[in-house]
């Protein structure tokens, strides 16, 4: 069926500004959006209005969006549910399965995933969806969600078992993302990977440039010490962090206080300075 009204969409989630987030990335392509914060403000909201799509977070209290997706079932409601969730595991997919949800969208939502998805799901119930050319990839964002997206993609690396809960985030001054990062040093097996060393790589790759002095580094925790000689090197002046070192009680922090410091020995200078020296003229030639 092709619907004559403006389209609206229920979103219910809890996290004020992952909502908002959401709802601003929408209304950018045209929808009318019903904002709720949980799953109880959801049914009162399909039984006021005409929703023609819900996306709904499932852990929401009271009323999570599971609950919210069986009361639809209960009482012969059609609506395509989209819900959105940290959690990859196959116990919610089957149970999304079974309830009938159309789409799940990992958080935290990618803004072209969740507009491919919106209007995906929006053509396969005959609904008709302008073609609205929006560069999501230079979407201007706040403090609070970018921190908030930090967080959330914390949340996700520690749900999928991929890593501990740490994520990052770079952007420049107007609140574009250019690199993001979760801990991997476990999956990877490296060392280095720190959440905030895989969101500058990121960005760093991106722009082309090892020069950050213009972007802003979004932590989910304060960054590691080896975190932060990369800020100092790649130049970013501005890092906004939501735990520090104390309030997790970092163990691995004071496990390496006890280990013995290592050892430095300086061999081999007169050749490592010869080498060195090469360099530079091999250099000087390059710039002449």
């Amino acid at each position: 069926m092709n619907t004559e009204h403006a389209i609206n969409i229920l979103i219910a989630e809890d996290n004020e500004i992952s909502r908002e987030l959401m709802s601003t990335l929408l209304k950018m392509r045209g929808y009318n959006i019903i904002p709720v914060s949980d799953g109880t403000e959801a049914i009162r909201a399909v039984n006021e209005y005409t929703v023609d799509l819900a996306l709904v977070d499932i852990n929401m209290e009271p009323t999570g969006g599971f609950e919210f997706v069986k009361y639809l079932k209960t009482h012969g409601i059609t609506l395509p549910v989209v819900v959105i969730t940290a959690d990859d595991s196959s116990d919610i997919l089957t149970r999304a399965s079974e309830l009938g949800v159309v789409r799940i969208l990992q958080k935290p939502v990618e803004p072209e995933r969740l507009n491919t998805t919106v209007e995906n799901v929006l053509k396969r119930y005959g609904h008709h969806v302008k073609n609205i050319a929006t560069e999501t990839y230079h979407t201007h964002f706040s403090h609070e969600q970018l921190m908030q997206r930090a967080i959330d993609l914390a949340e996700r690396n520690a749900q999928s078992m991929k890593g501990g809960p740490f994520g990052a985030v770079v952007a420049n001054e107007k609140g574009e993302i250019l690199g993001e990062g979760t801990n991997g040093i476990t999956s990877r097996s490296d060392p280095t990977a720190h959440a905030e060393i895989m969101a500058i790589r990121q960005a760093s790759e991106r722009l082309g440039k090892s020069d950050l002095s213009d972007c802003v580094l979004y932590c989910s925790s304060e960054p590691t010490q080896i975190g932060k000689a990369l800020i100092l090197s790649v130049g970013i002046r501005n890092v906004l962090f939501g735990l520090s070192h104390s309030d997790i009680k970092d163990d691995c922090l004071r496990e390496r206080k006890k280990t013995q410091e290592p050892s430095y020995q300086q061999v081999g200078k007169e050749q490592a300075l010869k080498m060195f020296r090469r360099w530079q003229n091999l250099d000087q030639k390059i710039e002449d």
